[in-house]
């Protein structure tokens, strides 16, 4: 392994109420066969006993700090990165489990890769809270700067999955607080306007699936893609942008703001051109009302805000704004 001086690595954990599952996950990064790490446990205001089971391990690499209000995945893990004395920056969510030597690998690729390679990223499998049983995994490599410019929908590299430079966040800036979903997205359109991702064709990590997951709500992905498309809309592929009109329209003539919607209908014929969106502009116009109860009976379950995207090599449906894995 060809690593020059072994940099220091600060992990961040941001964690609300695991007092189940954080130990286990702390004990994943602690027992890396890469030693020269920290590891900064933000607790998000957590009403169970997190706290305890945090401070139960004793280790001297670490170091457990605690927000008196919460803040959201974004705002503890930029907490985290403030917080941080590392050169490289990794990210492990409370919930998930690494394999012993996924820095060793991410360390070793990153140090032999070009300069303008600034995160490393592996694959990963999905693991059955009930029965600890693999459902499904993730080994596919995106070119990331590609697909936000090309591709037809966002694939985003999950957050627990990478390792980044420090000073590549301290250029291109940190999480935008502002979004309480699909903030590993927005962060990574910024970093690819710039750099380059590697990967490890390896399951190094473990994410656990089927228990009580914080996942954003519908309004907070909605409100995220509003806030995406502002800020990236000169960057953005067309098929992405329209795609993000189209089901923030789609939103807002379920919740009943016909306003709203017509604006992000009308915006969506910027990026392209489809004949049934100017049908759904046509009935949204003269007959809002019957263009909501149609929209109530196709999105009965939802509107999928990942755009139905599956992974390729598993059964398990993706959250919206992560990749494909």
């Amino acid at each position: 392994m060809i690593i020059p001086n072994y940099p220091l690595v600060s992990v961040i954990i941001p964690v609300f109420n695991r007092k189940h599952l954080i130990q286990r996950s702390i004990y994943s990064v602690l027992n890396q066969t890469y030693k020269n790490l920290e590891v900064l446990v933000i607790d998000d205001a957590s009403t169970d006993k997190t706290k305890e089971k945090v401070l139960e391990i004793k280790d001297s690499r670490l170091k457990y700090f605690r927000n008196e209000k919460n803040l959201g995945p974004s705002g503890s893990r930029n907490k985290g990165i403030k917080l941080s004395s590392g050169e490289l920056i990794a990210f492990q969510d409370s919930d998930d489990e690494w394999i012993n030597n996924k820095l060793e690998k991410q360390i070793n690729l990153l140090f032999n890769s070009p300069e303008d390679v600034a995160v490393v990223y592996c694959g990963m499998d999905f693991i059955d809270n009930q029965t600890g049983k693999k459902i499904g995994e993730n080994l596919e490599e995106v070119n990331f700067r590609e697909n936000f410019t090309k591709g037809s929908f966002f694939l985003t590299p999950s957050t627990q999955t990478i390792m980044i430079k420090k000073n590549v966040l301290d250029e291109v800036d940190y999480f935008d607080e502002r979004l309480y979903a699909q903030e590993d997205t927005e962060l990574a359109i910024r970093v690819s306007k710039k750099y380059k991702y590697a990967f490890i064709n390896e399951s190094l990590v473990k994410v656990t699936r089927n228990h009580e997951q914080l996942m954003g709500n519908s309004k907070n992905y909605i409100l995220s893609k509003e806030i995406i498309y502002e800020k990236h809309k000169y960057y953005l592929s067309k098929k992405i942008l329209f795609e993000c009109c189209k089901q923030i329209a789609n939103y807002y003539i379920l919740n009943n703001d016909y306003k709203k919607a017509d604006e992000y209908i009308r915006k969506s014929f910027k990026h392209k051109f489809e004949l049934k969106t100017l049908l759904q502009y046509f009935g949204l116009t003269i007959a809002p009302f019957m263009t909501k109860c149609y929209y109530n009976k196709k999105y009965k379950g939802g509107i999928p805000l990942s755009s139905g995207l599956k992974s390729q090599r598993s059964n398990v449906d993706q959250p919206a704004g992560t990749a494909i894995r």
